[in-house]
């Protein structure tokens, strides 16, 4: 389909995509989404709705029911989803997370297992990767599953697993050779989990400051017995560079569904400030305000530009490391100092949560955290800017 650009690079199918989302977001999500947060209530029934519009298929390919979506698509997406609830966004990001993997790596058998159910939601997806002591170095896990005969023998644990109990499959970052060092060269590969898996069993679910509706479970593998074919792809000792390929798109989402906070907390602040009144005068007269309302726009559109620029580069490179990581630090960090910025506009009314704006600021907290800490992410951004330089 040949379409005229039109602005931030977007084409008119993605303008498209992002007002359809935009419409489901103001009719269905947003007029919830305080009652499931306060709740913790899990959107049930929105399930069959966000794979109706095709969410869940974003990145499957249309043999098996998805759109195989570019990732300009993904973002504006996850930007308006964001928009609307952060713990919805994840929702659709941990499934699709999990049906990218499967698509772009699985054998042809198990494609046809999983992916139908991902995209139809008959099925979730999740990735468990951090560990009680393991975090953003991955080649470190603990959790072993070592072959014998046809199947695998599971022993670990997994935490703070988004999914970790409705996800069927769940994809499972195990060392499988632990004589090869370093071992993300190869001695690390992944698993397909499904729910009656021998040996496996769920411990503690979190309870978390946001993202409220969403388990973030414990998984316990003891002698659990996990069957051969379940080895995403074909050879051991691919998980770690599968991974990587995961939250490379991963940060993306982070990026623009930490936009799509801000924005909804911007259009709460203009919302306000133009209606409330002080000394006779709307907020908005205020040059304080006007201030803190113009940094807010500027840092979002710098944000949105930042993460559609990493979704171009994904598209025309298939990897975009370096751009996803500055999409995802600068995005993350903004949103949450606008959205302090929103709440000090409202004053004690966004405090409380009668205004929506305390529930974005709990939820932005976790994405400096989330598909690796921007700490992390600095430290590996600078050295892949170091290596251009040799």
């Amino acid at each position: 389909m040949t379409s005229k650009p039109t602005p931030l690079g977007l084409e008119e199918e993605h303008v498209a995509l992002k007002d359809m989302v935009r419409d489901f977001v103001n009719q269905r999500v947003l007029p919830g989404a305080g009652q499931r947060d306060r709740n913790d209530i899990y959107p049930e029934e929105l399930i069959p709705e966000l794979a109706e519009l095709g969410l869940f298929g974003i990145t499957i390919s249309e043999e098996f029911g998805g759109s195989d979506a570019d990732y300009v698509s993904y973002g504006v997406i996850f930007e308006e989803l964001g928009r609307g609830q952060a713990s919805l966004a994840s929702l659709v990001y941990t499934n699709t997370a999990g049906g990218y993997l499967i698509d772009k790596f699985g054998t042809q058998e198990q494609k046809e297992r999983f992916l139908p159910g991902i995209v139809s939601g008959e099925r979730m997806s999740a990735i468990a990767m951090t560990e009680p002591s393991t975090g953003s170095d991955l080649k470190d896990i603990k959790l072993t599953a070592r072959r014998e005969g046809d199947n695998y023998i599971v022993n670990g644990s997994k935490i703070f697993i988004t999914h970790g109990r409705r996800a069927n499959p769940v994809l499972l970052l195990a060392k499988t050779d632990p004589t090869i060092q370093p071992a993300h060269r190869g001695g690390i590969s992944m698993l397909l989990i499904e729910h009656d898996t021998p040996g496996l069993s769920y411990g503690n679910d979190f309870e978390k400051l946001g993202h409220k509706g969403l388990e973030l479970a414990e998984l316990v593998f003891e002698n659990a017995v996990v069957p051969a074919k379940n080895l995403l792809g074909d050879d051991e000792g691919k998980g770690f560079y599968q991974m990587m390929a995961a939250l490379d798109r991963g940060r993306i989402y982070m990026a623009a569904s930490s936009t799509g906070m801000a924005q909804a907390c911007l259009d709460e602040a203009l919302k306000y400030a133009t209606q409330r009144e002080t000394f006779g005068q709307p907020l908005s007269d205020r040059q304080a305000i006007q201030m803190k309302l113009a940094d807010m726009a500027t840092s979002i559109e710098a944000s949105r530009l930042l993460y559609l620029n990493a979704a171009h580069k994904t598209v025309a490179e298939g990897r975009a490391s370096g751009a996803s990581a500055m999409a995802k630090i600068y995005a993350t960090e903004s949103a949450m100092k606008s959205i302090y910025d929103a709440m000090q506009i409202l004053g004690g009314s966004g405090y409380i949560k009668e205004f929506p704006i305390e529930r974005y600021f709990r939820d932005a907290a976790l994405m400096p955290i989330g598909e690796g800490s921007n700490d992390i992410l600095r430290f590996v951004l600078a050295k892949e800017l170091v290596a251009g330089m040799n």
